[in-house]
């Protein structure tokens, strides 16, 4: 296909660097890519799964790692910050992505690039330059060993400008924490390992500034049709809640309906959750709001702690999923360690949410007598001990002591003991579950078992509609029991999907702007013209070529499930007193939705109607894999 005259909203180009080589290449983004996939993690998933043997180790050379922007990433559409990063994840050895926002997505398009693409290894600790039409590999030597935070500073020192963004990685990723991430200005691409990937490659850093315009087709409209919005983003209810106290504002709401989970999803009631939550460290602590490039929002707290024993601890205050995490799950009510634990992972690099279900899996296995103080190096674990908890985060950042197996995730330490401590291990495929207890919203369960990274709330966060959210455009027209299951299959499904278009387009999902909305904002940034029903059909297109991915490497439907603590032992008090996870008939009802066979698998006929038949067909050919797909 002869290279397009001119992109608007997409930048047009595509970094290549093989760092085993020290070769640089830029390619032309393909028209063809735009119109089957859109940007972002869609591209993303096309080029990995073109491209990767499945069957490489995460960590070795032959993975790659792809740096991608959404398709409205730079724009003025509310909430178009977003980039994704994505490989064969090292945690769970199937499909692995994680999204930041903040300013390096918007960055690296107005340098004029859409993407990058990493290769091989660096024999020595580097960093990749990006400013415009140079990109350069830089020596990192100094940079290795550093926090994110001093990684950022030094880096911006060194290069005389506080204008590039960076994003990078700090000791976790360098150690191969296998839930490492990494950060860009306090925003974290947090799960499934994606610091780790970076840090095998002995890639630190990737520098970029750009000077260049994000054009789009018709740009007075947009403006015109985005002022027009705003009152209705800022009048839904949960983005005042954002807004005022962030992430974490949530926590009361979400503790009354047995959402949140405390002691590793073991109690529904705990009487330290007033002191964890958001509008009570906010009111305490708050210096300013901060907001994310276009965002109308600004869930992004900045803290402050003045005196006392975290006396001068300064940063992100904690999100809902860090609080819940490492407060909630462990029986920690003391918010002031929670903030100086927001900053301490972000610093090391690693994920809070898969730190703290790593974290209390040890802690019940403790308890329990499973693991001893000869397994700990002689730590006494304790529920509810900030100190502890603070040394394990450091210990699991540094790969020291116990803090080795920890770094492996859940599974990983689960399967090491053994001892039947895989029963307490809170995950699915390897991926730590999320602070959202699906005994409480039970299409989140659902969510949770058939997302293609492993449990993962944002990938649908379908507890909105089972909270009586309604989308019309999606053809969700009632209000719905969250204890109910019949129904719920499709409804996942299309949920699922359309978060896929968001996160190809690049846009946040706390921003709330309807599926209508959206496939206006698409159409007039790019010059092409899709409804809402296009958009859905690339999303599923995007969802059914992650979960060929994960079938090829292994993982198929017999991975679609949650542990048993859902499914057989009920919550004794609480919002969700007395349910638990029906989930096989969920699941009957979500294949026969999604058109997969018993197995999981996707029929000829689904492949054939979503224009990947032939892709995925050559790749089973290629890898020699005998795959039964009716």
């Amino acid at each position: 296909m002869d290279m397009k005259e001119k992109w608007f909203s997409y930048a047009g180009q595509i970094i290549r660097v093989d760092l085993s080589r020290s070769k640089i290449r830029i390619e032309d983004l393909k028209e063809e890519d735009v119109e089957y996939f859109l940007g972002g993690q869609g591209i993303a998933t096309k080029i990995l799964f073109e491209e990767l043997d499945p069957h490489i180790d995460p960590l070795s050379p032959d993975n790659k790692l792809v740096f991608m922007t959404g398709a409205l990433t730079g724009t003025m559409v509310p909430g178009a910050c977003r980039a994704i990063v994505a490989a064969r994840s090292p945690l769970t050895m199937g499909w692995g992505e994680a999204h930041f926002g903040g300013f390096w997505g918007p960055e690296l398009k107005r340098a004029g690039y859409d993407g990058i693409i990493i290769e091989g290894k660096s024999k020595d600790p580097v960093y990749l330059f990006v400013y415009n039409d140079r990109v350069e590999i830089r020596d990192a030597s100094k940079l290795w060993g550093l926090m994110t935070s001093e990684t950022e500073r030094s880096l911006k020192s060194e290069l005389k400008d506080n204008d590039f963004k960076i994003a990078c990685i700090g000791p976790a990723g360098e150690r191969l924490v296998r839930y490492a991430c990494i950060i860009s200005g306090e925003r974290a691409a947090g799960r499934t390992g994606m610091g780790a990937v970076m840090g095998s490659k002995n890639l630190k850093a990737i520098a970029v500034k750009g000077t260049g315009e994000i054009e789009v087709k018709n740009p007075d409209r947009l403006k015109r049709d985005v002022a027009r919005l705003y009152p209705l983003i800022m009048s839904y209810p949960p983005t005042q809640i954002l807004s005022s106290y962030g992430t974490n504002g949530e926590m009361l709401s979400f503790y009354k309906y047995g959402d949140v989970p405390i002691k590793n999803f073991t109690k529904g009631e705990w009487d330290g959750i007033v002191r964890i939550e958001g509008k009570n460290i906010v009111k305490k602590y708050l210096v300013k709001h901060k907001a994310c490039f276009s965002c109308p929002i600004g869930c992004w707290k900045h803290v402050r702690i003045d005196e006392g024993e975290f006396k001068g601890t300064e940063g992100r205050g904690p999100e809902y999923e860090t609080a819940a995490s490492l407060g909630a799950l462990l029986l920690n009510d003391n918010s002031e360690s929670l903030i100086y634990l927001e900053k301490l992972c972000n610093d090391i690099g690693i994920d809070t949410i898969s730190t703290g279900v790593t974290i209390a899996w040890a802690f019940e296995a403790f308890e329990r007598g499973i693991i001893t103080e000869g397994d700990t190096g002689g730590l006494k674990l304790k529920w509810g001990d900030y100190k502890l908890i603070i040394e394990l985060v450091k210990m699991i950042g540094t790969r020291r002591g116990f803090g080795k197996l920890l770094g492996e995730g859940c599974y990983r330490a689960a399967k090491t003991i053994g001892r039947n401590s895989i029963e307490i291990a809170m995950h699915v495929r390897g991926l730590e579950i999320p602070m959202h207890d699906p005994r409480a919203f039970k299409g989140m369960g659902l969510q949770y078992a058939t997302s293609n990274r492993g449990a993962c709330h944002m990938q649908g966060f379908f507890l909105r509609i089972e909270q009586g959210e309604r989308i019309p455009d999606l053809k969700i027209y009632r209000r719905i029991n969250r204890f109910d299951t019949k129904g719920k299959g499709w409804m996942v499904a299309v949920i699922v999907d359309w978060h896929e278009v968001l996160d190809a387009l690049g846009l946040c999902k706390f921003v709330q702007i309807y599926p209508g909305h959206v496939a206006g904002f698409y159409s007039i940034a790019t010059g092409y013209i899709k409804r809402v029903r296009d958009l859905l059909l690339v999303g599923e297109r995007i969802y059914n070529l992650k979960r060929m991915f994960n079938i090829i490497c292994g993982m198929g439907g017999e991975y679609d499930k949650l542990p048993g603590r859902f499914l057989k032992e009920p919550l004794k008090e609480g919002g969700a007193k007395g349910q638990v996870v029906e989930l096989d008939e969920m699941l009957r009802e979500y294949y026969e939705y999604r058109k997969w066979n018993s197995h999981g698998v996707p029929t000829l006929e689904k492949l054939e109607e979503l224009n990947i038949r032939s892709l995925v067909e050559k790749k089973v050919r290629e890898l020699n894999l005998k795959i039964h797909f009716n």
